[in-house]
């Protein structure tokens, strides 16, 4: 005890205030990915519901998250966790998807079927165990073994957490179009987690790149996924939305023509250094591609 009040009086000289806001700031830049994905899992929740949803979705990852503390060290030296943590990621982003690809009446029947409060709360716990493995350890780092500084720092992170993801799932709730561009983020922490495990697994354990073969599974897996659990979009609802936005649409194709015109070789060299951003755009035109065909098969369905 006597040593938990001496570090936080050293959080009062200059060097633990540099640690203290390290770690804040730490908190503030990887938080957000966080923030958007308990944003996304409680979008659909209302008032009383989405507060609860908040609060135990984040007080149960923090018991995780302080666990992780605890063994971070530990876990990111074995091998492949980073790699597992991506691939479970990478199944939030396949359900978020699946939602968003949902009719109204899809979605009462899976509601019917599900409590939302609950699978809210599953989705949080799952996600942000596999997104806070980087995270903890950054904090921990930059803490310099203090407790007193890590606590106020988990704290200052709940807080921000709870604030940051109310407001977000509010604003995904009333413009479900941005429900796409938190999806995107969650798709590329995925991404760049299963990239960096795959390396991980290249070098330590099986000395030959599998990243090839991984991608070919998991685009097999979701191409039989697709098949089985996404419907074809409805022309004329599609044809309906592309009215209702064209002013949207054509300010996106402009901003994107003038961003290719003048900016198109720094954008590729970029992309192709980058290479968690060159597999999120793949993965992106891959789905694409499946809802064209999805599209074609079931217009050749209707004529025969």
């Amino acid at each position: 005890m006597e040593l938990f009040y001496s570090q936080l009086l050293d959080l009062f000289t200059a060097a633990g205030a540099v640690v203290l806001l390290n770690i804040i700031l730490i908190d503030i830049v990887m938080s957000g990915d966080n923030a958007i994905l308990i944003g996304m899992a409680t979008r659909k929740l209302q008032g009383k519901e989405r507060k609860q949803a908040i609060f135990f979705g984040i007080a149960l990852a923090t018991v995780l998250r302080i666990v992780l503390a605890f063994f971070a060290v530990f876990l990111l030296s074995l091998v492949g966790v980073k790699f597992a943590g991506g691939l479970l990621l990478l199944y939030v982003v396949w359900k978020f998807y699946r939602e968003l690809r949902m009719s109204n009446s899809e979605e009462h029947h899976i509601d019917a079927k599900k409590a939302g409060l609950m699978a809210a709360i599953w989705t949080i716990i799952i996600a942000d165990f596999s997104m806070s493995l980087d995270n903890v350890l950054a904090v921990a780092g930059a803490a310099h073994e203090n407790v007193a500084a890590l606590g106020i720092g988990l704290v200052f992170s709940i807080a921000l957490m709870a604030f940051a993801s109310n407001l977000i799932a509010k604003y995904l709730d009333a413009y479900p179009q941005i429900q796409w561009v938190g999806l995107f983020v969650i798709l590329f922490v995925a991404v760049e987690m299963i990239l960096s495990g795959t390396h991980e697994i290249d070098t330590k354990f099986l000395h030959f790149n599998i990243l090839p073969f991984v991608l070919f599974v998991l685009g097999g897996l979701f191409v039989v996924l697709h098949a089985k659990y996404i419907r074809p979009a409805d022309e004329k609802k599609l044809a309906l939305y592309l009215q209702n936005h064209t002013l949207s649409i054509l300010s996106v194709g402009i901003a994107l023509l003038f961003g290719v015109l003048f900016f198109g070789d720094s954008i590729a060299i970029f992309v192709r250094s980058h290479l968690p951003v060159f597999y999120s755009i793949l993965f992106i035109l891959f789905f694409g591609l499946l809802e064209v065909v999805s599209l074609v098969k079931l217009r050749r369905k209707n004529k025969t």
